[in-house]
């Protein structure tokens, strides 16, 4: 089927779900905790295929349940025309793109904002002036890094973390972010050949698996308070920095 054996398909749904359950509980994730499952059996470029209609779906889902949006535009708006912006940059430079440098350099930081936040948290928001620069910068950063990899979450995680948002904001916050930057990020994918010919039933049929996480994922934070959810996004990010590192790598 999609002309791989069970094995290999099952492997796929298997990420897919974790994916997709760390994304229900957290409201992100789905593509890096994917990736860094897939990478170790299939080519780069069709796991971002691959991975193009699950993000979209998924994001489509959570907008969808997230409640009112017009909020979290009002206040965000120019982060995410930052984010778009910088998100068809970095999908016209991904091919033949060394990303080691970039990967590196982000990953450290993640790892030690997310450390430092579990082991000393941050007492007080950011500033409504410093949010006039912090938004739009944690938007470009975000839309460069989705761009080449389709992971555009730790930039603007972090500035979600400093911002102390409640649980239910910060998931619908990100629910218009993600799904903002998700429609986009499939045209060009498919305008630059990545989401093209056999990988595109493929990458709908992983919607399937995608889902599932997602639904076990949402009802596990429903089942937590506002400071779990504060540790276990930071613990999502920790991994995410060391994943970031380990690509840069090998």
């Amino acid at each position: 089927m999609f002309g791989y054996d069970w094995i290999m398909l099952a492997i796929m749904s298997g990420a897919l779900i974790i994916g997709g359950v760390v994304k229900g509980v957290v409201g992100l994730g789905l593509p890096i905790v994917s990736m860094a499952i897939l990478l170790n059996f299939l080519p780069p470029l069709t796991v971002l295929g691959l991975m193009v209609a699950p993000i979209l779906i998924t994001n489509m889902w959570q907008s969808l349940r997230a409640g009112n949006l017009l909020q979290p535009l009002g206040r965000f708006w120019p982060m995410i025309v930052m984010a778009l912006i910088f998100l068809f940059i970095g999908a016209e430079l991904i091919v033949g793109m060394d990303t080691a440098v970039l990967f590196a350099v982000l990953g450290c930081f993640v790892v030690i904002f997310s450390a430092t936040n579990l082991m000393k948290p941050r007492v007080h928001p950011l500033k409504p002036e410093t949010e006039k620069w912090a938004g739009p910068l944690a938007g470009a950063l975000g839309g460069f890094l989705g761009g080449i990899t389709t992971i555009w979450g730790p930039p603007m995680m972090m500035y979600f973390v400093m911002l102390k948002l409640d649980k239910d904001t910060f998931v619908r916050t990100i629910g218009l972010a993600w799904l903002s930057l998700a429609v986009p990020l499939t045209f060009a994918y498919w305008r630059n050949g990545i989401f093209a010919g056999d990988v595109m039933p493929l990458s709908f049929a992983a919607c399937v698996p995608g889902m599932i996480g997602i639904r076990i994922g949402e009802k596990i934070r429903d089942r937590i308070d506002q400071e779990t959810f504060r540790k276990a996004i930071l613990v999502v990010m920790f991994i995410i920095g060391l994943n970031l590192i380990r690509r840069a790598v090998f």
